[in-house]
């Protein structure tokens, strides 16, 4: 029951004024009740939770996934490196293999490297020695690829006799790929040669292809082709 504000007491249903001390009667307006969410809002605030609740579990399972391995058999790719960061500690000739022990990615780049420290030995031997027997007697290359190199190194044969004999500059590795025991390279090489002019760069674009042969390495075939300064 409703009272009087001031003094207490208590009102009729449709008192205007108390009937003791003639205060006015103020009436509480009752509160609507609030209208219910229509089916198409209940349908999108539905659809927005259930995206955030997939969303969440997908981002926890992709945060907590082990990393993806690399796939079996892709060979890593190797960072081109120059003459002057490789080391000589081991003569990579010298070296045997086994399919227990096959040689590492370094170890083919290390002997690819000191085989292109021995071309100039080659246009050497050319002039003034039996350079087939000399050359393939220390196992990096098989007769072939002797006689392609020779031919394509002809600038570098023609300037033997020169006062100041070739040398090599640079040894860039681009390239590398492993299947089985057969490996494939590719380098970039410049070489130095005199002239009468004083001395010059010679730069080569190299394939090699190579294998283990028996427990060697060994360079079976070479495409090599001179790029213009």
């Amino acid at each position: 029951m409703e009272r009087c504000s001031l003094c207490g007491t208590p009102l009729r249903q449709n008192d205007t004024t108390c009937s003791h001390c003639q205060h006015p009667v103020i009436k509480k307006e009752q509160l609507a009740d609030p209208p219910a969410p229509s089916s198409s809002r209940t349908w999108l605030i539905s659809t927005f939770l259930f995206l955030l609740l997939v969303g969440g579990a997908g981002f926890l399972w992709y945060s907590l996934k082990d990393p993806v391995s690399p796939e079996a058999g892709q060979t890593p790719s190797v960072e081109a490196l120059t003459l002057s960061e490789w080391s000589d500690e081991q003569t990579a000739y010298n070296q045997t293999y086994s399919k227990d022990r096959p040689p590492t990615s370094y170890d083919v780049l290390r002997f690819v490297r000191q085989y292109t420290r021995t071309i100039p030995e080659l246009a050497t031997y050319s002039k003034e020695y039996d350079s087939i027997e000399t050359f393939s007697a220390i196992q990096f290359t098989t007769l072939n690829v002797f006689e392609s190199e020779f031919k394509h190194l002809e600038r570098l044969t023609d300037a033997v006799d020169a006062p100041v004999a070739p040398s090599v500059l640079a040894v860039t590795f681009q390239k590398f790929t492993s299947k089985g025991a057969t490996y494939r390279l590719r380098t970039q090489e410049t070489y130095q040669i005199a002239t009468a002019k004083g001395t010059t760069p010679v730069t080569y674009r190299v394939h090699y292809r190579l294998k283990v042969h028996t427990d060697h390495l060994q360079i079976i075939d070479v495409n090599r082709t001179e790029v213009s300064s």
